[in-house]
């Protein structure tokens, strides 16, 4: 049997289909809960060496001279790891999301151990880079993996790396509906029913592997108390604030990345330098090093004096935005909520005191600022609301969360500037020179849904310019599958199933979702 008749089988086969594919879930969530969980204690305990050694290099010119020596070996190891598996560089998130899009072939195997590897490097080096999104990239390479065993269809494979990207955010944040959100809004941008069920058993089993773990408690402990409703008005001032800043941190990261990469130096003197940096702003200003775990936990103690918070805001941008142009493995995930937690602690500590409010209300702030931050930049401000939600345990923000968010997210967008990762999805396949190499035939199922506001509402398939190389095989309406025929009307909400080469089918997507509006 080819993988035409495989593909068109799965879809008259449905219920042995969506088994077989639960059963591949659970195994993503299994293996790529466990690989996300060994990223993550491995981070946490190079930031812990970090941090013990800085406690005790102060004064001692020999520890000093090894700690910079070490760090140069550092900067080595990480050009090397880069030139071995070039699509480890980065993020991740968009390096999975041109995989989706069908404009990457990565070797996932490679990229997990390069990522994890590299992700300890960085974070003993003290970079301000994130885990998280290093952390979808390795659980969507971790459900390629399982794709790959089972020598499944190219659509199960795209589908199992979506569901393996959703256990990335679960695994690092322990929020299970925040993970399969955000493989949604900011990778798939489409609803698939079936994709949804298996991220969700996904999502649960790594989930519990992560609180076996680490444990249940939550990742944010902050006291959460109500703001009085005649006070509310001082969250459209927030939202208005978050959207601005949110505008100029993907101005900045963006140039910045820009700027590094016109520099005409070699890439290994390039990272020996960033390295050496950071090893000068961990003994200077130790607090803004890493992620920014112990910025939050700083938080968590008491929150500093209002110069002391916006000071390490913005040399944690300025470190961030350092950190992430080198182009070194590591994401800007958590850095992110972190200068959201900073920005609602200066609101906070200017406005509660004005207002007369009580003082732990700060902590409201953070949260509701976090979410908001999130929302402006990366422009989910869905997946920021629910994972705040969930980071937090209480949905007493949930309110306040949506209202800043929503202006948050309209700010930027109105002046113009795309999502970060976008924006960054859009630099990785220009530097690919947007060059799509032809592999071995395969046939991808893909599925969109029709939107309300489609133009081809009411349409016959026949009359709707559908790529001519795309093959309409069924429509799935009120849950019920039909046959596509060329009479048959499109309505709104139908879920049409569509079938294309795997080499034609990056640019059958975007031809299909530009027809849909999407």
């Amino acid at each position: 049997m080819n993988a035409l008749e495989r593909t068109l089988k799965s879809v008259a086969e449905n219920p042995k289909y969506i088994f077989r594919l639960t059963v591949q879930g659970v195994l993503v969530g299994i293996f790529a809960g466990l690989m996300v969980c060994l990223y993550r204690f491995l981070l946490a305990g190079s930031e812990s060496v970090l941090r013990g050694f800085l406690s005790i290099i102060h004064g001692n010119v020999l520890y000093i001279i090894l700690f910079f020596v070490a760090l140069a070996v550092m900067g080595f190891l990480i050009d090397f790891l880069i030139k071995w598996e070039k699509d480890s560089a980065g993020s991740g998130i968009p390096q999975v999301y041109a995989e989706v899009k069908g404009h990457m072939e990565a070797n996932w195997a490679k990229v997990l151990v390069s990522k994890i590897v590299a992700g300890v490097i960085t974070a003993l080096g003290g970079l301000s880079l994130g885990p998280e999104g290093p952390s979808v990239q390795i659980g969507g390479m971790a459900g390629k993996g399982i794709a790959k065993l089972f020598k499944g269809s190219k659509t199960d494979e795209l589908r199992l790396i979506l569901v393996g990207s959703a256990v990335g955010i679960t695994a690092a944040f322990n929020a299970p509906l925040a993970g399969v959100l955000f493989v949604f809004e900011e990778i798939n941008h489409g609803f698939d029913k079936t994709l949804i069920f298996i991220a969700l058993v996904s999502a649960i089993v790594s989930d519990f592997i992560s609180k076996v773990i680490f444990g249940q408690s939550t990742i944010l402990s902050f006291p959460i108390y109500d703001i009085p409703l005649e006070s509310y008005w001082v969250l459209i001032i927030l939202g208005i604030l978050i959207g601005l800043l949110g505008y100029v941190y993907n101005v900045g990261m963006i140039k910045s990345s820009d700027i590094v990469a016109r520099l005409k130096i070699p890439s290994w003197l390039k990272f020996v330098l960033v390295f050496m940096v950071s090893g000068v702003v961990a003994l200077t200003i130790p607090e803004i090093s890493d992620g920014g775990h112990f910025m939050m936990d700083m938080l968590d103690l008491a929150v500093p004096s209002l110069g002391v918070l916006i000071l390490l805001l913005l040399l944690k941008y300025l470190f961030s935005m350092f950190s992430f142009s080198s182009g070194a493995p590591g994401g800007i995930f958590l850095p992110i909520l972190v200068l959201g937690a900073y920005i609602g602690a200066v609101f906070g500590s200017v406005f509660v005191p004005a207002l007369g409010l009580q003082h732990d209300l700060i902590y409201k702030f953070i949260v509701i600022s976090m979410a908001g931050f999130f929302a402006a930049t990366v422009r989910s401000p869905i997946t920021g609301i629910v994972l705040l939600a969930e980071m937090s345990g209480s949905t007493e923000s949930l309110v306040a969360m949506i209202i800043v968010s929503l202006i948050a997210y309209v700010v930027p967008t109105l002046l113009g500037n795309n999502p970060i990762y976008e924006s960054l999805y859009d630099r990785l396949l220009l530097n690919k020179n947007q060059e799509f190499v032809k592999k071995p035939s395969k046939h991808v199922l893909s599925e969109y849904v029709v939107p309300l506001d489609c133009n081809y509402i009411n349409f016959k398939i026949k009359d709707i310019p559908f790529p001519k190389n795309a093959i309409v095989v069924s429509v799935i309406r009120n849950g019920k599958y039909i046959i596509a025929d060329e009479d048959l009307h499109i309505q709104y909400s139908d879920q049409i199933q569509i079938l294309t080469d795997s080499n034609d089918y990056p640019y059958v997507r975007e031809e299909i979702e530009e027809l849909f509006g999407g």
